[in-house]
């Protein structure tokens, strides 16, 4: 009789704890399970020489963006971590558009030699139903 109602109690409490589970999942983003958010974002970088660097990024949202902004920054490394490289000139460019599911870039910059530098993309998708989403990623040095 114990093993058979702690065996009770044991699926009970499980079977409660997957509800809550779902339930939870279900309330994100208004009440719809999320689907929209930046799905990838890929980078292609390269030091061309030591004063030319060129980027490419590839941004994708799992769903068509009604509206986004895609924006990529050159940050340079310092003694203080990395920071916005503003003696570069255009050391931030920004993507809008709308109706789309990606975004490609391609940028260059005439960086100074010897610094290391890497890209920041920061990628803001909206929709009509009101939802926002935002996501940050970032290259591997160069």
């Amino acid at each position: 009789m114990k093993k058979k109602t702690l065996c009770l109690l044991l699926v009970l409490v499980l079977t409660m704890g997957l509800t809550a589970t779902f339930s939870f999942a279900d309330s994100i983003g208004n009440g719809d399970a999320s689907t929209y958010a930046t799905a990838v974002t890929s980078f292609a970088t390269k030091r061309i020489s030591d004063t030319k660097a060129s980027a490419s990024v590839l941004v994708q949202f799992t769903r068509t963006a009604d509206e986004y902004v895609v924006a990529i920054v050159l940050q340079k490394k310092t003694s203080s971590g990395w920071v916005t490289a503003t003696d570069v000139s255009g050391s931030a460019h920004y993507y809008r558009g709308s109706n789309k599911d990606s975004v490609t870039t391609y940028d260059t910059w005439t960086v100074k030699k010897g610094v290391l530098y890497r890209i920041k993309c920061v990628s803001t998708d909206k929709y009509d139903s009101g939802l926002e989403y935002s996501y940050t990623n970032y290259s591997d040095p160069f």
